[in-house]
């Protein structure tokens, strides 16, 4: 038996992404704390492997398109059996949890706004904000990872400012080394890249909002614009997603199969920040991403485009260069001036790291939440006393 909180995160799904993998940092790193559960609406993949504790109860609920009302029984059930202290809910895919939470018996709702998708990329869309208006009474507190999302909540959403919190994203930086010095060698890209080429490197799932395509587009156009140095340049785009195929098929029609390369999900994106010379993110929406603060941390100038909470973390003309959404053409000048000029991008790849250092450290970030947490769960029974036998929902949970 446990006195520690229980603390139960519900997202769509648990793979590949900025999101998830801060979800996975966060429990990770907060085990000494707190006792975590994870629910899936729709299912989990290798990334739940990763997670520390081999006891973390991790479920699927396998749900289906729409409105599944079976599966929010399902959910109800779950959360019944789990009696978690704090509910942690994330973006517009698991909004409308909260009633179910509620009706479940938790006491306090987190909702967390850590992003937009291609289909709503401004926060206007009439049926998410009335969405957001019909929950707001059974969450406690509205969590935003930037401070655009912060004001998109007051604002836009008339949230009032009390439930209302900002936690910037935080990262160890220890996992990154500073790769803003010359003669790197690359061993797992050398053959893509070798010794002279300069690498620009993209981290993000293979997503309309990630707008890789404009990124093709861009590096098209810089390749255009260097017409002596065009065969030296390099673009790794990593993440998986459902653009793949149509990305690949973008580079094959531009000519620049020798040049670009899409390598899918990967594990070691450290050591291959670390052989990069620059990073580019060309997203039409974002909230703060951890991909950037990454790179920073590796010593690597940041090219992106201004949107969500980009702003907040790379300073323009100082650690990177930030440009407007949607327009290949500003893309494409902006890396050219890191392309043409070696001590711009050693210069702005030092100042990025010391800045990550400075203000978005993963202790600043968890001793934040930890904050949050205890302060919600400050006075009110532990649920946790209680004896809890391992969770099973009748086949349709997963460990």
């Amino acid at each position: 038996m446990s006195e520690k909180p229980l603390i139960a995160h519900v997202l769509y799904r648990f793979d590949i992404g900025g999101m998830e993998r801060f979800i996975l940092t966060l429990i990770n790193a907060t085990g000494d704390r707190y006792r975590h559960a994870l629910i899936c609406l729709d299912d989990f993949g290798a990334l739940r492997n990763e997670i520390v504790d081999p006891s973390f109860p991790c479920m699927a609920l396998h749900k289906k398109p729409g409105k599944d009302w079976h599966c929010y029984i399902r959910l109800w059930r779950a959360l019944r059996s789990l009696a978690p202290d704090l509910v942690q809910t994330y973006n517009f895919g698991a909004l409308d949890v909260a009633p179910i939470a509620r009706l479940a018996g938790a006491r306090r709702i987190v909702h967390a706004e850590r992003g937009r998708d291609a289909s709503d990329p401004q926060g206007t869309n009439a049926r998410y904000l009335r969405l957001h208006h019909w929950v707001n009474p059974f969450i406690a507190c509205f969590l935003a990872v930037s401070r655009d999302l912060e004001k998109w909540l007051i604002d836009d959403v008339r949230i009032h400012p009390a439930k209302v919190k900002y936690i910037g994203n935080g990262i160890d930086i220890d996992r990154f080394a500073d790769a803003s010095q010359d003669g790197r060698e690359r061993p797992l890209l050398g053959a893509f890249a070798p010794a002279g080429n300069i690498l620009i490197v993209n981290v993000a799932r293979l997503d309309a909002v990630k707008d890789q395509a404009g990124l093709i587009a861009a590096f098209r156009m810089l390749c255009d614009m260097e017409p002596d140095g065009a065969s030296r340049l390099r673009l790794a785009i990593i993440g998986g997603g459902a653009d793949h195929d149509k990305l690949q098929q973008q580079i094959e029609q531009l000519g620049l199969t020798a040049q670009v390369s899409l390598l899918g999900m990967r594990s070691d994106v450290p050591v291959l920040l670390a052989e990069a010379d620059l990073f580019v993110l060309s997203s039409i929406a974002e909230g703060m991403p951890g991909s950037v603060l990454e790179a920073m941390a590796s010593g690597l100038p940041v090219v992106s485009t201004r949107v969500g909470g980009v702003g907040e973390v790379v300073v323009d003309g100082a650690t990177g260069t930030l440009v407007a959404p949607s327009d290949p053409a500003a893309l494409a000048g902006a890396l050219r001036r890191y392309v043409d000029d070696e001590a711009l991008r050693l210069q702005h790849g030092r100042a990025a790291r010391e800045r990550v250092e400075k203000h978005f450290s993963l202790p600043v970030m968890l001793s934040a939440y930890s904050a949050l947490y205890d302060g919600l769960l400050a006075g009110n029974p532990s649920r946790a006393r209680r004896a809890r036998e391992p969770v099973e929902l009748a086949g349709r949970a997963e460990r």
